[in-house]
């Protein structure tokens, strides 16, 4: 009976002291950062020492994948553990007031730290949504499962601190002039020719909601600028100088704020950098190689710094999980009002941001460092996925994963501390939009990792990227007659497709084929997602006063 009281003391003991040792969790997440970007990741001419040295003392992901290559569905397949698609949150949100977001019906990663009695924070950028109906804020991060918000509810564009203004750029503005002066041409005509009352209150209609577009278009930048603490907004128009100190400070004062209360910390650092506009300040402004990007780059590593040194102040170091990657790949494209390129690099990998099938826009750089549990200078290589980091952590702390829905992501652990070799996910599935446009396999029995194409972007001849922005946005996505097949493991830029017309490809590209089938069935009965389009705010815009002076008119004529 003695034996069997000591036992239970101890088994208790046991229980107590690994309840009492969930680790602190800290994520950076930066924005538009290119896997080639990072010296731990073979750059040599920019400095990253910081970032480097959380590859360095932890595990390397140099297989992992964003599950989207563009910021809303990114992130919100990162928080979930679910691609986008089933979340209707496929499509990037355009604007602070489109009335689209996470679901409430969602199970994400910080509720479920906070079921385990972590106290949570997202400090920088959501772009999940914030209201349904006007100042709501119904998709909030607080009501998402975080304690504290200080940050953008939207995304940095070049409007926000640039001269340009970024639907000017991909022709928004100029179809807008060309369908109000062809509106009010046809109403001209139809005064003089049909009915002069109809005619008139045609072209003021026209006038009005015209007007109220393109007002909203110009001051885009103005109106999506808000810095938020919690459910108020703190400054408009956002000051750029000083936002990357302001979010290092929040960081800081949030990890000591907990430093005494006996709760776990889960702080997520979203960085603003290093999506444009680009905004570095001395000592950085002007001292990399690399122009305004390459100084956001080092800024951010310096960033990284600022809140890896507070935690070894606090002696929270070595029980503290750091998670570090991009939301996707690094955008090729991005030109800053001098027109010097302010994007990334994604090293050998074609396609860059929005190029959903291809490595550039996809892969990503993973870091992740535990010093109390995971090995130092580990290397994987095996594909692996954002949408793994929740099922990871639940299995870390002991947390819940729903079972009444499809959960994409699995649990990496084993991979992490070296007692499994290979990846658990057989398929892995990338979508362009609503569109699978390529489908990964890793064959359980072999080292090869197949990734069959369905469309292929309809680049500049001759290069892996699109002429311009523009065409990127309002690219077609055709189809490819005849599906491509490579193994980007030996073939990692898919250079040279594999002749499907022979065995074993045939029969794989069968099993691929089936398994996307299988995908397909799963979701059956999701609700109809934010389609996304480049006009879709024009209509979330019409503002209460708009459509009350329109039906006005309507009545005086």
């Amino acid at each position: 009976m003695i034996w069997f009281l000591s036992q239970l003391c101890a088994l208790c003991l046991c229980v107590g002291i690994q309840a009492s040792e969930k680790p602190n969790i800290v994520i950076f997440l930066v924005d538009d950062l290119g896997i080639g970007d990072i010296g731990a990741f073979g750059n040599d001419t920019l400095r990253t020492p910081h970032v480097d040295s959380i590859c360095e003392n932890g595990v390397k992901l140099d297989h992992d994948l964003a599950a989207a290559s563009l910021c809303t569905p990114s992130r919100a397949a990162l928080m979930t553990s679910r691609y986008a698609i089933r979340s209707g949150m496929e499509s990037v949100i355009l604007s602070l007031m489109s009335p689209q977001g996470l679901p409430a019906s969602e199970y994400t990663l910080p509720q479920m730290l906070q079921e385990q009695g972590y106290a949570t924070a997202l400090i920088g950028k959501w772009h999940l949504g914030w209201n349904r109906q006007l100042m709501d804020h119904y998709y909030s991060p607080l009501k998402r499962g975080f304690d504290f918000f200080f940050g953008l509810p939207y995304t940095l564009m070049k409007d926000v601190g640039g001269k340009q203004e970024v639907f000017e750029e991909i022709g928004v503005l100029g179809k807008l002039y060309k369908l109000l002066g062809i509106c009010l041409v046809t109403s001209l005509i139809v005064s003089r020719l049909i009915n002069k009352k109809i005619g008139v209150t045609m072209a003021l209609i026209v006038l009005v909601l015209a007007g109220n577009y393109i007002f909203n278009l110009k001051t885009f930048g103005i109106w999506n600028s808000l810095l938020v603490r919690n459910d108020r907004i703190v400054e408009m128009h956002l000051n750029l100088t000083s936002i990357t100190q302001r979010l290092i400070g929040e960081g800081q004062s949030f990890i000591k704020s907990q430093h005494t209360a006996e709760k776990p910390v889960f702080l997520f650092m979203s960085w603003l950098h290093v999506h444009s506009h680009m905004h570095p300040q001395p000592p950085f402004k002007g001292a990399s190689q690399h122009g305004p990007y390459g100084d956001a780059v080092e800024e951010t590593d310096w960033a990284v710094g600022q809140i890896m040194d507070t935690l070894k102040e606090l002696q929270m170091l070595d029980n503290t999980l750091f998670y570090f990657s991009s939301d996707h790949g690094g955008d090729k494209l991005e030109h800053d009002e001098e027109e010097r390129l302010v994007g990334g690099w994604n090293g050998l990998f074609r396609g860059s941001k929005g190029d959903g099938s291809q490595e550039g826009g996809i892969r990503v750089p993973t870091c992740v460092q535990w010093p109390a549990k995971l090995p130092r200078r580990t290397l994987v290589s095996e594909p692996t996925s954002q949408m793994d980091l929740m099922p990871t952590l639940a299995s870390i702390v002991g947390g819940r994963m729903p079972t009444d829905r499809y959960i994409d992501g699995k649990d990496i652990l084993p991979l992490l501390t070296g007692d499994e070799l290979r990846t658990p996910h057989e398929f892995l599935f990338h979508y362009t939009g609503q569109r699978v446009s390529a489908i990964r396999y890793m064959p359980e029995e072999s080292r090869v990792v197949y990734k069959l194409h369905y469309i292929w972007p309809q680049w500049e001849p001759g290069t892996d990227t699109w002429a311009s922005f523009r065409d990127q946005i309002f690219a077609t996505n055709t189809p490819l007659p005849k599906p491509l097949l490579f193994d980007v493991a030996r073939d990692p830029r898919e250079e040279s497709p594999l002749d499907t017309s022979i065995e074993p490809y045939s029969s794989i590209m069968k099993y691929i084929e089936e398994a996307k089938l299988k995908h397909k069935q799963s979701l059956i009965g999701l609700r109809p997602g934010y389609k996304g389009n480049p006009l879709e705010f024009l209509n979330s815009h019409r503002s209460t006063f708009v459509e009350y002076a329109v039906q006005k008119l309507s009545d005086y004529f």
